[in-house]
């Protein structure tokens, strides 16, 4: 026994629970999470790929509304956003991969991750620059966060076809201002 009060570790009890939930399987987590879902969403998605793709990310089960509120609407979001140092992005960068993306995601018959992938990928090898200058603003543009449960490819394949391009559009009318 000890004098001194007992501390709680706030960080340490995150980060435990992240482990409990990262030991459930796919279904318990999907199980549980549906409700946050719920919550959170208006508009009908794939919760399956959802729980995917937080089922590894998620620290406590009341984060997850946070996490997705971006998938039912797209939030005014800064331009500084794109600005990324290790990615290598900036406003004219951004723009342009944008502005090349746009087009082939529309002309895709298919839309499902791998086709999405696939294509990006092709187009990324083509212009002769790595993933993270294409990539970052294609997830910006889309998501309107810094951070999201999911990359570029697993957000687009779950907002569908319509809203990505929608979104990328957005973006891409956002950057122009700034020129």
């Amino acid at each position: 026994i000890n004098k001194a009060p007992a501390i709680f570790d706030l960080e340490k009890l995150k980060w435990m629970n992240g482990e409990y939930i990262r030991k459930l399987s796919l279904d318990e987590f999907h199980e549980i999470a549906v409700p946050y879902y719920k919550q959170a969403l208006k508009k009908d998605y794939d919760l399956r790929k959802l729980s995917e793709l937080l089922h590894t990310r998620t620290e406590m089960l009341t984060d997850i509304p946070e996490q997705i509120d971006f998938f039912d609407e797209l939030t005014d979001y800064s331009i500084e956003m794109y600005i990324h140092k290790k990615m290598k992005t900036n406003y004219e960068n951004s723009l342009e991969n944008l502005e090349r993306a746009l087009p082939l995601l529309e002309s895709l018959s298919s839309w499902d991750i791998n086709s999405i992938k696939d294509n990006v990928s092709k187009l990324v090898k083509d212009l002769g620059i790595k993933n993270g200058p294409m990539l970052w603003p294609i997830r910006t543009a889309i998501s309107g966060k810094s951070f999201t449960p999911g990359g570029a490819y697993e957000i687009a394949e779950i907002l569908g076809k319509e809203e990505t391009t929608k979104r990328i559009k957005i973006g891409i009318e956002k950057l122009t201002k700034e020129q």
